[in-house]
């Protein structure tokens, strides 16, 4: 699966490792003392790091517990999502479900997501719930986006619902997919339990479609 850090140079790696240090340290922390039981200088303490690198990463201590960094951009991965669909031809390509499914997958990727990052995570929202508000706000947000992405690379109009319903499936599958992904006795990784998410639900549709096996 496509990364962040694959063929990136040295600098970016460095880059990419010393955000995963941040945000890990930062959720330790929030979990075991809330966001007032730090500083930001003890943070990048632990992280081995200045003050002043810190805030080229994140805006607040907030923002690092919460992985929201500058350093993630994702133009790249979107405009090789929109780039699979032909907008002078209106309608929904074959291929959107499982491009959006691996977009999905691909920004986890870049983030780092391993099961003790969200367990961390988990911690310090339970402790911090108002984080939590701020993650569910972004995560709607993203969700906007992608339905204007998906319109984009579909050439799709602004009342046309399937570029709703599209994100909307995707994103419910990946939730599934996530419980699975965190799962201690898993050994799968995530794009391919994705796969088989997506495989079972065409299935599920097709069986409908046409009156199940009965």
């Amino acid at each position: 699966m496509h990364s962040v850090v694959d063929g990136a140079t040295p600098a970016l790696k460095r880059r990419v490792n010393t955000a995963h240090r941040l945000t890990a340290a930062a959720r330790r922390r929030t979990g075991e003392d809330g966001l007032s039981g730090f500083t930001v200088d003890e943070i990048c303490d632990e992280a081995g790091i200045s003050r002043r690198t810190f805030f080229n990463y994140f805006a607040s201590k907030e923002d690092a517990v919460l992985g929201f960094t500058t350093l993630w951009d994702q133009q790249e991965l979107e405009e090789r999502f929109t780039a699979g669909g032909d907008p002078d031809e209106p309608g929904i390509s074959a291929s959107l479900l499982d491009d959006y499914a691996a977009l999905l997958v691909e920004r986890w990727t870049e983030v780092g997501l391993t099961p003790e990052h969200v367990a961390d995570l988990v911690a310090a929202t339970d402790r911090e719930p108002r984080l939590f508000s701020r993650l569910f706000e972004s995560i709607r947000a993203r969700e906007r986006a992608d339905i204007d992405l998906v319109r984009t690379r579909e050439g799709l109009p602004e009342d046309d619902v399937r570029a709703n319903v599209a994100v909307q499936m995707v994103s419910a599958l990946a939730g599934a997919c996530m419980g699975r992904f965190l799962d201690p006795d898993n050994t799968d990784p995530l794009h391919t339990i994705m796969q088989r998410r997506l495989v079972a639900a065409r299935e599920v549709f097709a069986a409908t479609l046409t009156g199940g096996n009965r």
